[in-house]
């Protein structure tokens, strides 16, 4: 298929010293996940690397083979740059203990999570759904508190990580009020029981989901009447442009949505009461906060 005249001009763009750094840098972090760069070295690399991709036609990103998306998604352990299996399955386990700000960053939002469950009238033991739960923490946490939880996540490798959070809190003798299932969650409502959480919240992971749209649909599914959907930090329409680097690296999604996008899908799958706690004024960059009740 012949290039249209602004292709031409990214390839030309992406090939010119301005972003021979970028380039280089990019072959450098291919192979080192951990390779130390500045906002500016990120920037840089990502710029050229969309350049370059929109020259030849896969930027935007599209994801058409649904199986293939799935086994990626399986795959992300396997697939960071010089990081074994072994070492993602740790940082699984001290999630969200990491160094840095991480840990105050995760934190926040767990504590925010658990305001807008309260402030909807959630209160434990309620039965509460995690889509895209990873390794589990933010589950276990709510388990901890005394909430009914089901975490649900697409890699079987991350359930197996997950359970042992089961484990943990059996050895603290706390009661067993958690647990984790695999699924995608475009169809999570064909593996957990439909209509019984009383909420279900996403974290940090539609916007790695095939189809969003079908998982906003799956989980109205498994709401009782009344329960009520979290969508938390989801990323704005610019990540699809900052992440793109990321998500090339590990071979997964890497979106980001409009608010008026996520609230029209929220709305077309059955869902009132949407309000959003996010700055009125997010200038496409500001993560969303959603609420919205079956």
């Amino acid at each position: 298929m012949p290039r249209t005249l602004s292709q031409k001009a990214a390839g030309a763009l992406a090939s010119s010293r301005l972003l021979r750094r970028g380039q280089t840098l990019y072959a450098e972090n291919q192979n080192n996940w951990y390779l130390p760069l500045s906002r500016a070295d990120k920037l840089k690399s990502g710029l050229w690397l969309i350049l370059h991709d929109y020259s030849r036609g896969v930027f935007p990103p599209q994801f058409l083979d649904q199986q293939k998306a799935y086994q990626d998604e399986k795959n992300y352990r396997f697939s960071i740059p010089g990081i074994t299996a072994a070492e993602v399955s740790r940082n699984n386990m001290t999630k969200p203990f990491w160094r840095g700000n991480s840990l105050q960053m995760y934190l926040a939002h767990f504590c925010r999570i658990v305001r807008c469950l309260e402030g909807a009238g959630v209160q434990p033991p309620a039965k509460v759904l995690e889509l895209g739960c990873g390794g589990g923490w933010a589950s276990e946490f709510l388990a901890t508190i005394g909430y009914d939880v089901c975490g649900t996540t697409i890699s079987e490798d991350d359930i197996t990580d997950a359970h042992r959070r089961v484990k943990s809190l059996e050895a603290r003798g706390l009661p067993s009020t958690l647990k984790f299932a695999a699924s995608p969650m475009e169809s999570v409502h064909t593996v957990v029981p439909p209509g019984t959480f009383d909420a279900v919240f996403i974290y940090e992971a539609l916007h790695h989901a095939f189809d969003w749209r079908a998982s906003l649909h799956s989980s109205y599914a498994c709401l009782k009447p009344g329960g009520w959907m979290l969508v938390c930090n989801e990323p704005n329409v610019l990540h699809t442009y900052i992440s793109y680097r990321v998500a090339r690296l590990t071979n997964t999604h890497e979106i980001g949505f409009s608010k008026k996008e996520l609230i029209a899908e929220l709305r077309q799958a059955g869902f009132r009461n949407i309000s959003s706690s996010g700055p009125k004024f997010h200038w496409w960059f500001s993560p969303h906060w959603l609420l919205a009740q079956k």
